[in-house]
C-alpha cells in the first residue's frame, strides 16, 4: 500500500466507524502528516482525492470537514475490488445528472427505442481512484420508476429497476476495451480530453431476453494492482 493510500484509507475508516461524523473537522495537514509519518504533500494529495470523491470538503480559512453527503459505502456489486493485501475497497457513488436524450449511440442500438434517460454517476473506489458511469434506460421505463431522489440514484440501479418495475436483471453481457474516453468522462475524471482509458460496457437483459439497460463505466490510468471480486465473492 502506498503512503497516499494509507492516509486515505485511515480517514475513510474513521468516517465509516463513526469516529468522524458529518460536519466534524479533520486535524490539520501538519498534524495528519506527523500522525501518519508522511510528508505534508502526501497528505494534501490524499485530501484532494477525498474532496473529489465527495467524502470531505475544504473551506478556505476554516479547515477540512466530513462532507454533508452520504458516506456509507454503496452496493455496487458488479464493480467490487480488493487491494493486493486482500482488503475489500468500498465504493462511494455520487449522482451527477439525469437527462432525457434522443441522441443515438450504442445504447439506442441495444435498447431499440427513440428516447432515453441517461443517469451520470461517479463511483469512488476506496478513496483511491474514480470511475465514471453512464446508465441508460428507455424513457418509458424510467418514467415507470416514479420520482427518484439523490439517495435512490446513489443506490444499486439494477436492484432499483428490478424492485420498482418487477423487471429483474437475468443476464449481463460485459465487454472491456482500451480507447479514447468520452469528453464527459474525461472532464469528471480530470483527464485531458482525447486521452485513452479503460472502458467497460454492460448490457442487461430481463424476462424473455428483453434488453433492459445499457451502461458504460470509464476509468483513467491508475497504478495499483487490484483484484476484481465476483458477485458471489469468488
Amino acid at each position: 500500500m502506498t503512503k497516499l493510500s494509507m492516509v486515505s484509507d485511515a480517514i475513510i475508516r474513521h468516517i465509516e466507524s463513526g469516529s468522524l461524523r458529518e460536519g466534524d473537522r479533520l486535524p490539520s495537514e501538519g498534524e495528519l502528516a506527523v500522525h501518519h509519518g508522511v510528508s505534508v504533500g502526501t497528505v494534501q494529495k490524499a485530501l484532494t482525492q477525498l474532496v473529489h470523491s465527495g467524502l470531505i470538503t475544504r473551506e478556505q480559512g476554516r479547515g477540512t470537514f466530513v462532507s454533508g453527503t452520504r458516506v456509507a459505502p454503496a452496493d455496487v456489486r458488479y464493480l467490487r475490488f480488493s487491494d493486493a493485501e486482500g482488503k475489500d475497497l468500498p465504493c462511494y457513488v455520487h449522482a451527477r445528472s439525469v437527462k432525457r436524450i434522443k441522441r443515438k449511440g450504442p445504447w439506442s442500438d441495444f435498447l431499440d427505442s427513440e428516447a432515453f434517460v441517461r443517469i451520470e454517476r461517479v463511483i469512488n473506489v476506496g478513496g483511491r481512484f474514480d470511475l465514471y458511469s453512464e446508465f441508460w434506460l428507455r424513457e418509458e421505463d424510467f418514467a415507470e420508476l416514479g420520482g427518484l431522489d439523490r439517495t435512490a440514484l446513489e443506490k444499486n440501479l439494477r436492484e432499483l429497476v428490478g424492485q420498482r418495475l418487477s423487471l429483474p436483471t437475468l443476464r449481463v453481457d460485459q465487454w472491456v476495451r482500451f480507447g479514447k474516453l468520452p469528453s464527459a468522462a474525461a472532464q469528471e475524471l480530470k483527464i485531458e480530453s482525447g486521452q485513452p482509458g479503460f472502458i467497460m460496457e454492460l448490457r442487461g437483459y430481463t424476462l424473455r431476453n428483453r434488453p433492459l439497460y445499457y451502461q458504460s463505466v470509464c476509468s483513467g490510468p491508475f497504478q495499483e494492482r487490484l483484484v476484481i471480486l465476483r458477485e458471489n465473492g469468488q
